[in-house]
């Protein structure tokens, strides 16, 4: 029996994030995999709680609750007090709450922290076998390393979803001081808060991860997609996320997957229709200027193509959407449906002169 000890941060607000990611790592364990979770609560409530103890039906593993004060955070500076670009990004305080792991795992050498927007899908053995003796850390460096690198003045940056780390390294080298130092006089320097100061105060001493460690998903369509299916972790970064800002993507269909086998399930029919729902709004709905203008056939028929998927899939599971108590489902087909029409309209607008042949060949393919 091997044990492998993980460790995640959160608050309230992410407690079905973090379902996903624990169910992802149970599901693809080893019989000999036996996970040790610690859990740094900001504020769970015994509800929260339950419905984390529910994912033991999917497998048994321990599980740890440290509470946590964020009263010893309040020097560490946030991304959404930046500018106002950044409001909405959901860079939260418990992002910072690993910096005190070594006081709260005083019997723990190695931890592997995950941020709760990574999934995992093969055992992580593999993983915890790397070498880390005289490194604080090991991670996979950011999909935009060299840009962050600049920006900070170092050889590279690493990303901080995936990291696993040396506790004993940090007790003995005071690591935990050396952040929280860093965090408190350089405010104006820190931008991606927790992962801007790890990169800073452990630069030139962190051990490389190969990128299948924490494959960052908006890299999806500049890597080979040969690649994807050897990638073990897979990291949801970014502003774009299944439950925010839904969309269709293929690492969005491995959440969904995920997510059906948590108390959660009940919400993936609704990521669903909002994905359907957005794709539509941002791409041929909601203003004129995002009707198809100067463009090639082919571009016209695959944003009807994309638009008659959604109609359909919406019409085909209608009577399912009516009969539910929710009546948020009821008004998101409502909202697809009156997107679809308003579309129609919008082809046989006469207004934009200068779109009239794309709008006539948009007919014909709708006739079709």
């Amino acid at each position: 029996m091997q044990e492998y000890n993980i460790c995640y941060s959160l608050d309230s607000k992410y407690v079905e994030q973090l379902s996903v990611s624990v169910t992802s790592i149970l599901m693809n364990s080893t019989r000999q995999d036996n996970i040790n979770l610690y859990i740094l609560d900001g504020g769970l409530t015994k509800e929260d709680k339950e419905k984390i103890d529910e994912l033991q039906k999917i497998k048994s593993f321990n599980i740890s609750y440290i509470k946590v004060n964020n009263d010893d955070f309040s020097d560490c500076p946030m991304l959404k007090d930046k500018k106002e670009e950044y409001k909405d990004y959901h860079v939260t305080i418990p992002t910072y709450y690993r910096f005190k792991l070594p006081e709260y795992l005083p019997e723990v050498d190695k931890v592997l922290y995950l941020d709760c927007d990574v999934i995992v899908t093969n055992s992580l053995g593999e993983l915890f076998k790397t070498y880390i003796k005289n490194n604080p850390v090991a991670m996979v460096l950011d999909a935009e390393s060299e840009q962050e690198a600049n920006r900070l003045g170092l050889s590279e940056y690493y990303n901080a979803g995936v990291m696993l780390i040396n506790l004993d390294y940090w007790r003995r080298n005071n690591v935990e001081k050396q952040l929280f130092d860093y965090a408190k006089k350089n405010k104006n320097k820190i931008l991606w808060q927790d992962q801007d100061i790890v990169n800073v105060v452990l630069q030139g001493k962190i051990k490389e991860l190969d990128s299948i460690w924490n494959f960052q998903y908006f890299q999806f369509e500049n890597i080979d997609s040969d690649v994807l299916p050897n990638c073990n972790i897979f990291h949801l970064a970014g502003r774009f996320k299944p439950w925010n800002i839904p969309f269709e993507h293929p690492l969005y269909d491995l959440y969904y997957n995920y997510l059906s086998n948590t108390p959660f399930k009940n919400r993936v029919i609704e990521y669903k229709l909002q994905a359907s729902g957005k794709h539509l709004k941002d791409n041929v709905g909601g203003r004129k200027t995002n009707i198809v203008l100067m463009t090639t056939d082919k571009d016209l028929q695959d944003t009807y193509n994309n638009l008659n998927k959604a109609y359909t899939y919406v019409n085909s599971v209608e009577k399912t959407i009516r009969a539910n108590t929710d009546s948020k489902l009821s008004e998101m087909y409502d909202e697809i449906k009156k997107t679809y029409d308003y579309v129609k309209t919008q082809i046989d607008d006469s207004e934009f002169k200068t779109t009239k042949e794309a709008n006539e060949r948009i007919s014909e393919i709708y006739k079709e």
